[in-house]
């Protein structure tokens, strides 16, 4: 799916191919996902050409097992944009599907709320099943694998490793909105940050530990306001710190199943077995429901049985 050409607007009543409404709803897409181009590209390659009010349930199911079939990718060519991509011969996460799934829902729900489809019409995309994730164990980091890997990243070629790490774990924010920081987010003093837009569209403050404040003042430098506190060799442009996060993770004794959302996860766990309310949590990762925050709700099971036997032992 490319996007040089001009979009053709698209009208009530009209026919149009799903490949144009891919067309039409990436050009006026403002989320913040970036795979959602390469997602919906997929869709694309089996349903492109075909009448966007057309398509049904049968067919969305066929490309999602296709998608299922073919598995994960790699670039061969690394970072560079073009490389050959080949299968990698491992199947997708049930949450990766369902990552798919969701992006061509949205697309058609987008049509419908631009009242493009036909009076009557309904998503086809609801009659497909949701693949089942298990939430059951999420893996979190315990205080001494969390010092463990400190210490590691402390001693990474890159210096602002440790950092990250901090306030991953700290604040529970997002790797994308850790990386999308920009000095002028910061308040030093006050020890707030602020994020204007996260993944769900919200804008968020984070509290910042004294700690954290302090390593920032050290690695802030002649750093300009609009730069980014997380930057690669470009002040504009994030870093790539997969490798220095994988070394620091190995170095740390850790296991496989330590990705960079662990942290999250970490901050969220903690939290819940200190004993904070499942609406605190929600509220400090930023859910807009109690929905996916409730995983943690087994953790708060010492806190809860300590507080019903203070109110009803008696």
């Amino acid at each position: 799916m490319t996007h040089q050409n001009a979009v053709i607007p698209l009208t009530r009543g009209s026919s149009f191919t799903f490949a144009e409404l891919a067309d039409t709803y990436m050009a006026c897409y403002k989320g913040r996902d970036g795979a959602c181009g390469q997602r919906l590209s997929f869709f694309v390659s089996r349903l492109g050409d075909k009448l966007a009010h057309l398509i049904d349930s049968d067919d969305i199911a066929d490309a999602l097992d296709d998608l299922t079939r073919r598995g994960s990718l790699r670039n061969n060519g690394g970072q560079i944009k073009g490389g050959n991509i080949v299968p990698t011969g491992k199947p997708l996460a049930p949450a990766t599907l369902n990552r798919y799934r969701c992006v061509i829902q949205a697309v058609l729900t987008f049509a419908r709320k631009k009242r493009l489809m036909p009076k009557g019409w309904t998503n086809p995309v609801n009659d497909t099943e949701r693949q089942p994730e298990d939430n059951a164990r999420t893996r979190y980091l315990t205080q001494p694998e969390y010092e463990r890997l400190l210490k590691c990243a402390r001693v990474s070629y890159w210096n602002k490793l440790q950092l990250l790490i901090k306030l991953a774990v700290t604040t529970g924010a997002r790797r994308g909105t850790l990386l999308g920081l920009r000095w002028s987010d910061v308040d030093l003093e006050a020890g707030r940050a602020f994020c204007e837009r996260t993944k769900n569209g919200e804008s968020f403050v984070m509290v910042l530990l004294p700690d954290v404040v302090a390593d920032l003042k050290r690695v802030k430098g002649s750093s300009q306001a609009d730069d980014l506190i997380f930057c690669g060799r470009y002040p504009s442009k994030p870093a790539q710190f997969t490798r220095a996060w994988k070394n620091a993770v190995a170095n740390a004794g850790l296991e496989s199943d330590v990705c960079f959302h662990s942290l999250r996860h970490t901050h969220a766990s903690w939290l819940a077995k200190s004993g904070a309310p499942l609406l605190a949590i929600a509220d400090s990762l930023g859910h807009k429901s109690l929905a996916m925050t409730k995983r943690y709700s087994h953790l708060c099971i010492d806190s809860r049985s300590e507080m019903i036997n203070k109110v009803f032992a008696a």
